[in-house]
């Protein structure tokens, strides 16, 4: 069950059991099955439609489906343009010698130059190769030619119309959704943490503390996959009407502050990693103190992400005054010790703690 879990992404299960609704909400299986539908339309009308490739218009639908609209919308658009480039050399190069090897490397070739130029990768230029191959190929002619790329045409502009049924909602509040969905991970990280210290009386079990950073790892590369999401609806709304400009920029905003917020809470986990096991373990009171601290921070987390849902890379504007009593705790109970380890240790981790707030607030 866990593997077919993961098939599905992990966070689109609801329950422990796989639902017919999570295997439908799953992006990976709307894409296969609306990638499938762009292809096969597009085949099916090239097919009846005079002087349109089928085949072209297939395979073209197939490598332009895109996660999101204006991510289509915009490969689709450099596809055609590259297309036309590379066709262009290809066919003034089969005029001169002929359809042979040396016309299929320069039209390859030249792909390959025009994916850079117009910075779609690696993927963009072979997803451009293979459409001029099919438009230039053998036994090519002008009426071919034409076929072909009218196929083209038919295979982007469907991949462009499935592509805004991939993903619900727009670029900018899925973006947002997620990186608040990983504030509150984060949030209730630290509490985790808070309990463990408090129970255990400053006793960190290295296995433990290393779930703790492994945890904390994951959710900060989350927010790395995510930050690129919105700074991609952000760069699509100069030219996308599905996408408002103030709005993507406060998401961008938003997800900045999840992502400082992470880096720090990795922080307080390596410290943690690194007075476990050892000889240099924080003092119950001390670690009681850093417990209440840490329950606090993720409470401003928490806070902060409950009014991102509403207004995006606002701050947390109430009072921290529970914080500050924690604070103040953790700071007598560092006064009071004479091992430096403990105090380095207990020092840094609320100094991280601080940073969190100063982010957030």
């Amino acid at each position: 069950m866990s593997a077919l879990k993961q098939f599905f992404i992990p966070r689109a299960i609801a329950g422990e059991r796989v639902r017919l609704l999570d295997i439908i909400r799953a992006p990976y299986f709307r894409l296969a099955v609306l990638t499938t539908l762009a292809g096969t339309f597009a085949y099916f009308i090239g097919l009846k439609t005079p002087h349109v490739s089928g085949t072209t218009a297939a395979i073209t639908a197939i490598v332009s489906v895109r996660h999101t609209f204006h991510d289509s919308l915009k490969e689709s658009f450099l596809q055609i343009l590259g297309v036309l480039i590379g066709g262009t050399v290809a066919f003034a190069s089969m005029k001169l010698v002929g359809f042979n090897s040396i016309v299929v490397m320069l039209a390859i070739f030249t792909c390959f130059i025009v994916a850079r130029l117009l910075k779609l990768g690696e993927e963009g230029a072979i997803a451009i190769g293979v459409t001029v191959i099919l438009v230039v190929g053998p036994n090519a002619s002008t009426s071919t030619i034409e076929q072909r790329f009218l196929g083209v045409l038919l295979g982007t502009s469907l991949a462009v119309f499935v592509s805004y049924f991939v993903r619900k909602g727009t670029p900018q509040s899925r973006a947002l959704t997620a990186g608040i969905e990983q504030s509150f991970a984060m949030s209730a990280l630290l509490n985790a943490v808070a309990k463990s210290l408090t129970e255990n009386d400053g006793v960190v079990d290295p296995k433990l503390a290393k779930r703790w950073l492994a945890r904390a790892e994951f959710i900060a590369s989350e927010i790395d996959e995510i930050k690129l999401a919105a700074e991609s609806a952000l760069a699509g709304a100069a030219w996308s009407p599905a996408i408002d400009h103030k709005e993507a920029l406060a998401v961008v905003g938003q997800i900045e502050l999840t992502e400082a917020t992470a880096t720090t809470v990795v922080n307080i986990c390596r410290e943690l990693v690194l007075t476990s096991g050892t000889s240099h373990q924080l003092p119950a009171l001390l670690a009681t103190a850093l417990a209440g601290v840490l329950s606090a921070t993720a409470e401003v987390i928490n806070d902060q992400a409950e009014i991102a849902e509403d207004s995006p890379s606002e701050p947390q504007q109430e009072e921290l005054d529970d914080w500050q009593d924690q604070r103040a705790k953790a700071i007598k109970e560092l006064r009071n010790l004479d091992e430096t380890q403990p105090l380095l240790i207990g020092g840094s981790i609320l100094r991280d703690a601080e940073k969190i707030t100063e982010i957030l607030s």
